[in-house]
């Protein structure tokens, strides 16, 4: 590999180009040089860039000397987590943005008002208390079957006789169930506050987009 310090263009250019003609190479392989700085801020010329320089910056020069192409240096480990932490911010950004946009046509569409929205929410959270009260009911029923079975058992037991395996799987399975249906009346009533608050936040937006619509265009610009 050929490597020379920085001396002046047109002789050390010239030498360059006859010594690869002279080693066999082509005009177009002699045209190709190289243009690096070391550490110690001192600018080489070469062929090749010598490999601890190969990460860093250089430049490619024609046959006149002339800069064509600029071989950025290579990135750290830490700046291609940071690109790619970035890259994946934007990503999701961009996914919000669009989730947002869906979501507002779907408002529009869908409702007229914030009265409509009121009246849907209401009717979402009226018909998951029927659900409740449903439950509420089987729950009563197992309780009294529950009760039966528990007094069965302690007239058994005040008679010396032994509880059947029956029995005391009826025991077992009403208080199972009892709590699943507790577990699940929880659940519900998480449901309906998650409705409360999805459409606390949609009438909200749907407010800021109908005073959006009725802005003159020059000022909905100004305020996005």
């Amino acid at each position: 590999m050929m490597q020379h310090a920085i001396k002046p263009r047109h002789s050390l250019l010239g030498a360059l180009l006859g010594l690869a003609l002279a080693s066999g190479g082509t005009a177009a392989e002699a045209g190709r040089l190289y243009k690096w700085t070391d550490e110690n801020g001192k600018v080489h010329y070469g062929d090749k860039v010598p490999p601890e320089y190969a990460r860093q910056e250089r430049k490619v020069l024609n046959e006149q000397g002339v800069a064509v192409k600029t071989l950025e240096a290579a990135k750290t480990p830490e700046q291609l987590a940071e690109e790619k932490r970035i890259a994946e911010q934007r990503r999701l950004e961009e996914l919000r943005k669009a989730e947002q946009a869906a979501h507002d046509r779907m408002l529009l569409a869908t409702f007229t008002s914030e009265d409509d929205m009121v009246m849907t929410r209401d009717g979402k959270i009226a018909a998951i208390d029927s659900v409740i009260r449903v439950t509420r009911g089987r729950i009563e029923k197992l309780q009294q079957n529950l009760e039966r079975y528990t007094r069965q058992a302690a007239e058994r037991e005040r008679l010396g006789q032994p509880i059947p395996e029956s029995l005391q799987e009826n025991i077992l399975g009403a208080r199972a169930q009892i709590q699943r249906y507790h577990d699940y009346i929880a659940s519900k009533r998480r449901e309906q506050e998650e409705i409360r608050k999805q459409f606390e936040a949609d009438i909200r937006r749907f407010r800021e987009l109908k005073e959006s619509q009725r802005k003159p265009p020059e000022e909905a610009v100004r305020r996005r």
